[in-house]
């Protein structure tokens, strides 16, 4: 079944606004018919266009990346946290140290050997013990264990009249006399004192150096977090033990209340930014780049839930906008002489198709009534709490209003509450239990089961719904969850996948950007913009434009561009699309232009760029 049209050329875009995905099946070969064929041209285009690039930018990258490292290596070292598992760290080491070097002892038993009477080390040690016991005299030459050094013509002038050193001279003497048997081993008392003095010397003053931490050492990062108390939510596939790659530290990053554990894992994460930069990046940036400009791959519905994906280089692996990282990477891509780059990204996308699938009220007051997501969850994690500080209505818009205001106010305990919030929900939107959150709150497991109900069943009840009642029952019975426009999601074990069956009705609508960059392309070539008007890449909900610097021709982009942007997705669609556009001569340095800008007040941005 097609649905295109013979008076126009035909857009997936065009399939907008679709049917509510619930419910909805189509006949086998539907999406691809309808959308993902029409889509494979947009991806050749882009990766024909490829990327501006100023290596020159890149050369000066290399400088910045490596003054970051230093940087952040000097973070590392000094942060607390830090400093007591390097010390802890070099404590183990020193005993395992002292272990080897005891490991190394020689026990005196080791050099016993059979008395040898013509050998002047093992007949002097004799005459030592002997010569004591019948209190004679020693030579003063000694040997270095202070042990006289006996001749054998000394020996003789006292056997005159001793049996047993006549004995002793003339090799009979019996291996089992009690001064050949101490003598042995006196022998090998001092043999073994002068092999193992070398570690004796190391027990008492063992030379290890400090560790340094490894940041990108995984084994190093996992000792690290152990020692910290601080546990992985996945578990590394190819090892099977936790995981701390970035994800798993930003994940951290986010919900930790301990400034030294923050600190920490953002060096982390800006040190893993720094190898991508160092590995992928600057080496990409080379090896792909034809006459200053960059080609990728982009590979279409790489991904399960639809997304593009990329390789050779990842166009999709940019730092994030909070990484150290990001400009100066960004600005080594910039406009060539006579272009600007326009780049429009959907705001809040996945947040506002969860709201108009799950039609959950709270979720789309956020954007209907402009409520604080952060006060708003707040209220339902500490509502107790809030009400020690405001009078609370039972209302939750007019609630979490009030709250808002009073955080604007500068009360410090209401930020507090607010702030605190925060971290439990980013755990419970990605499915933390209660022993988790208790945890990260320091709370009972009683209480975390409190608010891990109310953040289901008060705060977000509808979504709650739409997981269990929707997604959940309809994978179970069916195999499969359809996503959209034909687009299916199968699993062989629902309860398993519920959280990526979930994520995945959500993600797949980054779809939207590649209906844009059709539809984008088809108008571009109406309009003959071919030459003035190119799409250059997209990174997941953005699209990045090269554009004539032309202020008519930028309106012209930025007027379609956002009308295409702002159409539903969805038939009866709750809350609306909404999009911007930002402009610049490189990625890094962007000015917004406001939806339906004038040719004035683009021209004006311009000369702002410009100065």
């Amino acid at each position: 079944m097609s649905l295109q049209k013979s008076d126009k050329v035909y857009s997936p875009h065009d399939q907008l606004p679709a049917p509510e995905p619930t419910g909805q099946h189509y006949p086998v070969g539907y999406f691809y018919e309808n959308t993902a064929r029409h889509l494979i041209k947009d991806a050749v285009r882009i990766m024909d266009n490829g990327l501006a690039i100023n290596i020159d930018k890149v050369v000066e990258l290399e400088q910045v990346l490596e003054d970051q490292i230093d940087e952040i290596d000097k973070e590392l070292e000094a942060n607390p946290l830090i400093q007591e598992f390097i010390a802890e760290k070099r404590k183990y080491l020193v005993e395992e140290y002292i272990k080897k070097c005891k490991s190394s002892f020689r026990d005196p038993s080791h050099y016993l050997t059979e008395f040898k009477p013509k050998d002047m080390t093992h007949r002097s040690y004799f005459m030592h013990v002997y010569a004591k016991a019948q209190g004679w005299g020693n030579p003063s030459d000694t040997y270095p264990s202070g042990v006289s050094k006996w001749p054998a013509k000394l020996v003789k002038k006292y056997a005159k009249t001793n049996r047993l050193l006549q004995m002793l001279l003339d090799g009979t003497i019996p291996q089992e006399t009690p001064a050949v048997v101490e003598a042995m081993k006196l022998l090998a008392l001092h043999k073994a004192d002068t092999y193992n003095e070398k570690y004796v010397e190391k027990v008492k003053n063992p030379q290890v150096p400090k560790p340094k931490l490894n940041p990108g050492s995984a084994q190093q990062k996992q000792q690290l977090f152990d020692y910290l108390g601080i546990e992985s939510e996945t578990m590394s596939k190819k090892t099977g033990l936790p995981s701390w790659d970035r994800d798993e530290i930003e994940r951290v990053n986010r919900i930790t209340k301990d400034e030294n554990v923050k600190k920490l894992t953002q060096s982390f994460i800006d040190y893993s930014f720094a190898a991508i930069v160092r590995n992928n990046f600057i080496a990409a940036f080379y090896t792909f780049t034809v006459e200053d400009r960059l080609y990728g791959q982009y590979k279409l519905l790489g991904a399960k839930t639809g997304r593009f994906t990329s390789s050779s280089p990842n166009m999709l692996n940019m730092p994030s906008t909070r990484s150290r990282f990001a400009k100066p990477v960004k600005r080594c891509f910039v406009a060539p002489e006579g272009k600007i780059i326009l780049a429009a990204d959907y705001s809040a996308l996945e947040d506002r198709v969860i709201a108009c699938l799950s039609r959950d009220v709270n979720k789309c007051n956020i954007f209907l009534k402009g409520l604080d997501g952060h006060s708003l969850n707040a209220l339902g994690y500490f509502n107790d709490e809030i009400a020690e500080i405001m009078d609370i209505t039972g209302d939750m818009t007019v609630d979490a209003t009030m709250f808002k205001s009073i955080v604007d106010d500068k009360n410090p305990i209401a930020d507090a509450i607010r702030q605190k919030g925060k971290p439990v929900t980013f755990g419970l939107s990605y499915g933390a239990y209660p022993p988790k959150i208790a945890k990260e709150l320091g709370i009972s497991v009683g209480e975390a089961q409190e608010i891990f109900d109310n953040y289901h069943n008060v705060l977000y009840p509808g979504i709650t719904e739409y997981r269990e009642d929707y997604v959940l029952a309809t994978a179970l019975e069916e195999g499969e969850i359809h996503l959209g426009l034909g687009f299916i999601i199968k699993s062989d074990d629902p309860e398993s996948h519920i959280r990526t069956l979930a994520n995945a009705t959500c993600q797949f609508w980054s779809i939207l950007t590649a209906l844009t960059i059709n539809k984008m392309h088809i108008l571009i070539d109406e309009a003959g913009y071919e030459d003035d008007v190119k799409v250059i890449s997209t990174i997941y909900d953005s699209i990045y434009f090269e554009v004539t610097e032309n202020p008519v021709i930028i309106k012209w982009v930025n007027d379609n561009l956002i009308d295409v942007m702002s159409t539903d997705f969805m038939e009866d669609q709750i809350i609306q699309n909404e999009a911007e556009s930002d402009i610049g001569y490189n990625w890094a340095d962007m000015l917004t232009i406001p939806n339906k800008a004038s040719v004035e007040q683009i021209a004006e941005t311009l000369e702002k760029l410009a100065a």
